[in-house]
Order: C-alpha cells, then sequence, then structure tokens
C-alpha cells in the first residue's frame, strides 16, 4: 500500500532557477520530481491511495497494469475521462495485482498533456517472482537476465511558460499544443545535478540521481522510462547493450 499526495512547490534547474511544479508526495512529505518510485513484486496486489491538496481534480493511471479498480475514500470526487478523480481536498483509492515484472510508468490521467508537464508522474517496478536481492537478482525471473548493479532513468522535458501561467492562476491560457520544450531531465534533474547525489539536501524536492557506476566486467541493468513527448535517444559509450522491452498498452 503507498499513501500520495498531489501538491505544490518548486524544483531547482542547472542554472538554478526555480519553477512552479506539481508532484506526487509520499504522505505527508513534500512534493517531489519525478514522483516516488514504486517498487513491488509480480503477483501482489497493490493499493496506491491519492490525496488531491491541490485546486484541480487529479487521479492516477497505471498503463501496463490490467484490472485496475478505483474507489472514493472521501469527497470530492469525479468520474474522470480515463479514471476516479480526486477533487481538491478529495481521497481516491487504486487497486490492481500486477502480473508481469518489468518498468512501468505511473501518471494523471486528469488532463495528462498538462499534468505531466506539471510533475504528475512517477515509475513503477515489478520484481520477478522469487527475487531476492542477495542470491536471486535477475530482470525478468531468468538466468539471461540476471544483473549486478541496476539504475533507473527516467526521462522528461519542461516549457517553463506554462509553469509560470499555472503558478499565476491562469491555466486557461495554456496550451499545450505549442509547447516549446526547453529543460530536459534524467530523474528530475538537468546537467550538472545529474552527478550529485541521491537525497543531498541541495535539491529537496529531486531526490533521485542519476549517476551509473559499475566496475569492468558487471552487468549494469538500465530502466529507462521516457515519461515525456520528447525522443530521448540514450547512448552508453564505449560499451555493449542488450535491449529489451516492457511495451504493453
Amino acid at each position: 500500500t503507498f499513501n500520495l499526495t498531489a501538491r505544490d512547490g518548486y524544483i531547482t534547474t542547472g542554472d538554478f532557477a526555480s519553477v512552479y511544479t506539481w508532484g506526487y508526495a509520499l504522505g505527508g512529505g513534500p512534493m517531489q520530481y519525478p514522483g516516488p518510485t514504486l517498487i513491488v513484486n509480480q503477483g501482489n496486489t497493490v493499493t496506491v491511495n491519492l490525496s488531491n491538496e491541490l485546486t484541480v481534480p487529479v487521479s492516477i493511471v497505471f498503463p501496463g497494469q490490467s484490472r485496475v479498480s478505483a474507489a472514493a475514500v472521501s469527497a470530492p470526487t469525479a468520474n474522470g475521462q480515463m479514471t476516479l478523480e480526486a477533487g481538491p481536498g478529495g481521497t481516491v483509492s487504486y487497486t490492481f495485482t500486477v502480473d508481469q515484472p518489468g518498468t512501468y510508468m505511473y501518471h494523471s490521467g486528469t488532463r495528462p498533456d498538462l499534468q505531466v508537464e506539471m510533475g504528475l508522474v512517477g515509475a513503477l517496478i515489478v520484481r520477478p517472482a522469487g527475487f531476492n536481492q542477495a542470491s536471486n537478482r535477475t530482470a525478468y525471473g531468468h538466468a539471461g537476465t540476471a544483473y549486478v548493479h541496476e539504475y533507473l532513468f527516467l526521462l522528461t522535458e519542461m516549457d517553463p511558460n506554462i509553469h509560470d501561467l499555472v503558478e499565476a492562476g491562469q491555466i486557461s491560457l495554456v496550451d499545450t499544443t505549442a509547447t516549446r520544450k526547453v529543460l530536459w531531465f534524467i530523474n528530475g534533474r538537468n546537467a550538472p545535478d545529474t552527478m550529485l547525489e541521491a537525497y543531498t539536501p541541495l535539491l529537496p524536492t529531486q531526490p533521485y540521481n542519476s549517476m551509473p557506476r559499475m566496475h569492468p566486467g558487471d552487468k549494469l541493468l538500465m530502466r529507462v522510462i521516457n515519461a515525456g513527448r520528447d525522443m530521448h535517444p540514450l547512448h552508453t559509450h564505449g560499451n555493449n547493450i542488450w535491449q529489451s522491452f516492457t511495451w504493453k498498452e
């Protein structure tokens, strides 16, 4: 069970600018960008309780997960186009059973063109049945996917003009069909902040680092999610990659 709260705050960019952002927080903690990484095991029944402290309805959808049920915990709620929404001050609960290991995302299903841009997005990692961090560390449950280290790379981008309009209370003026992305992020940070350690107090709302480290001969599992609208090609200089995909609508 995960208790998430949608609230607002600010992130810091690599040039020391501040950008108004929405994000999912873990319980009563600060909003974070991206949202908390949810790690579960294959076969688990997962419940995510979402409380809303924003002034607009929000929700969560879980691409790749089937038979997600939603229920109101406290009013006000509304049936959105994609899922049950938590209105301002409301709480909804989502429940599903994960049946396939892999790397997934979750994001707002309420006007996602705007709310994902604003920061309502995160990662869901499903461990295979029988996973053991010490003795059976695999991505998909068979020996060919064994690894020594794993890193998550959640890729996003932003148009600060949209964030300025939302902060000024002018959501009606936002046109997401004419965005101009000028900020690109790995795990909610852009260079040179990508090299800072995880949970540095310098970036209280951007807790996740993106500095992979390994030794020669180690096998590294890269979990890569494109949560944005731009193409984000990655190249590992001087290293070989074997690719597999978690692709399920």
